[in-house]
C-alpha cells in the first residue's frame, strides 16, 4: 500500500523526467547534457555519483574495448549504488543515456526532440523516447523510491547510465571495470512488456575496398569496374549470409532471418568520363549459434575469394581488401534462470501474463556482463514502438507499471533487512 501510495504520487513528475530526457539529444559525442542532468537526479536523492571518463587510454586497455575511441572531453558514464544492511545479493540495473540520430526530420510527423505527448493514447514521441529514455527514467524511478520510501534491502543495488550502447558498449564496460558489478543485472532497454531477452545474436562490421583499373568510358571493356566489382562482391556476401538461415537451429528458428547481412554504404566515384577504379561498401553481419565471429570472418573471405577468381581475366587486378573495424561480438546468452523466474513472477503479480523469454537479434551490453561472470537479462522499458525509426514513441502509462515490477524485483532478489 505504501508503494502504491508513492508511485501514485510521483507519477505526474516521472513522466515530466522522461520527457525532458527526450528533449536532450544525446547522440555519440553530445551527450553531456544528459548526464549532466541525470547525475544532478541521483545526487539530489542523496546519493554518490562515479563519473566514468570515457578515457581513450582506459579503454585501449580494456578487454572487449571497442573503437571508435572518442577523443571528446567530458563525456562519461554515471554509476551510484543503494546499499544494502548485508547478507542478500546484489543486482546492477542498466540503461543507457545515449540515442541514435533522429535521422530525415522530414519523415516525422513531429519534432523528434519535442516530446510531444498524445493524452488521447497515453503516447510520448521523440527519438530515444523507447531507446532508451524511458529505461533511465524507470531505473531513477526506482533508485528514488528506494531512498525515499521505508525499504530495506539485504544485497545492494547497483545502478548503471551508461554511454555508447548505441555504438562500442564501452560504457557499461567502464562501469565493471570502476568496480560496479553484482550479482546478477537487468538492462531495462529493447523489450516491450511481453519480451525477456536472455540471448543475443553475434554481430559483425566491416569495410571491403575494391581496386579496378581506370578506362575512358567509352571503352569501358578496356577497365576493370570498381563498383561493378563490389556490387558483385556484397550482393555474393548477402546471398552467402542468408544462405545460412536455411540451417538455422532452436530457439533461432522463431525469427526467419537470423543470419543477415545488411549493406550500409556503397561508394565510388570516377574521374570525369573515366571507369571508377576504386569502391568501398561498409557491411553488417548478424549471425546466430553455433558460428562464431571466426566463422563468420572465414565465410566473408571465402565468398570474396570466390568472386575474384570467378571473374577468371576480368579479375581486378589487386585483391579486395577487407577492415575489420565495426563492432565485433560474439553470440551472448546467459544461462542463468534464477533472476529469470523472479521477473517473471514480479511481471505476473503486476497482471503481465504473458512474457516470452527468450532470443533476439539484435545486441546490448549483456555480452559484457556475462564475459564478466555476471548472469542477466533485458525486460522493459515497456510499450511502445519504433526505435532507430521515425515517429519513434513511447506508453507513458508504463513507467509505474515498470517502477513496482523493478522494487518487487529488487526486494525479491535482494531480500529485505
Amino acid at each position: 500500500m505504501i508503494a502504491d501510495v508513492f508511485l501514485a504520487n510521483h507519477a505526474e513528475r516521472w513522466q515530466e523526467l522522461l520527457r525532458d530526457l527526450i528533449r536532450m539529444r544525446s547522440v555519440f559525442e553530445h551527450e553531456h547534457a544528459v548526464v549532466d542532468r541525470v547525475a544532478s537526479y541521483i545526487e539530489s536523492c542523496g546519493l554518490p555519483v562515479d563519473r566514468i571518463a570515457h578515457s581513450r587510454d582506459r579503454l585501449a586497455d580494456l578487454p572487449g574495448a571497442q573503437p571508435p575511441f572518442s577523443d571528446v572531453e567530458g563525456r562519461c558514464s554515471l554509476a551510484t549504488r543503494v546499499r544494502g544492511a548485508g547478507g542478500g545479493q546484489s543486482i546492477v540495473l542498466s540503461a543507457h543515456l545515449d540515442i541514435v540520430p533522429e535521422g530525415d526530420r522530414e519523415s516525422w510527423s513531429r519534432d523528434p526532440f519535442a516530446a510531444d505527448l498524445d493524452p488521447a493514447c497515453g503516447l510520448v514521441y521523440g527519438r530515444g523516447a523507447m531507446d532508451d529514455k524511458a529505461g533511465v527514467a524507470i531505473s531513477l524511478g526506482v533508485l528514488e523510491a528506494l531512498v525515499r520510501m521505508p525499504v530495506r534491502l539485504r544485497g545492494d543495488v547497483v545502478f548503471h547510465y551508461v554511454l555508447e550502447n548505441e555504438t562500442t558498449g564501452n560504457g557499461s564496460l567502464l562501469c565493471l571495470a570502476n568496480g560496479h558489478g553484482a550479482d546478477a543485472v537487468a538492462i531495462i532497454d529493447g523489450t516491450r512488456l511481453d519480451r525477456l531477452i536472455n540471448e543475443h545474436a553475434g554481430q559483425l562490421q566491416f569495410e571491403i575496398e575494391v581496386r579496378g583499373r581506370p578506362a575512358s568510358v567509352a571503352v569501358s571493356h578496356m577497365g576493370c569496374n570498381a563498383a561493378e566489382l563490389i556490387a558483385r562482391v556484397v550482393l555474393a556476401l548477402r546471398d552467402g549470409v542468408h544462405a545460412l538461415n536455411d540451417a538455422r537451429m532452436a530457439p533461432w528458428t522463431r525469427f526467419p532471418s537470423p543470419f543477415q547481412l545488411c549493406v550500409q554504404r556503397i561508394h565510388s566515384e570516377g574521374l570525369q568520363l573515366t571507369v571508377p577504379d576504386r569502391a568501398t561498401a561498409q557491411c553488417y553481419v548478424t549471425f546466430a549459434p553455433p558460428f562464431a565471429l571466426a566463422d563468420m570472418r572465414r565465410l566473408i573471405i571465402d565468398t570474396i575469394r570466390g568472386v575474384e577468381t570467378s571473374r577468371g581475366p576480368d579479375a581486378p587486378p589487386s585483391p579486395v581488401t577487407i577492415a575489420w573495424n565495426g563492432l565485433a561480438a560474439e553470440p551472448t546468452r546467459s544461462d542463468e534462470t534464477a533472476l529469470e523466474e523472479v521477473v517473471l513472477a514480479a511481471a505476473r503479480r503486476a497482471g503481465i501474463q504473458d512474457i516470452v523469454p527468450g532470443p533476439s537479434t539484435g545486441t546490448s551490453d549483456l555480452r559484457h556482463f556475462v564475459r564478466a561472470g555476471i548472469p542477466g537479462l533485458l525486460f522493459g522499458p515497456g510499450n511502445g514502438h519504433n526505435p532507430h525509426r521515425s515517429d519513434e514513441h513511447y506508453a507513458v502509462n508504463d513507467l509505474v507499471t515498470m517502477i513496482a515490477i523493478y522494487l518487487d524485483v529488487v526486494q525479491a532478489w535482494c531480500g529485505l533487512a
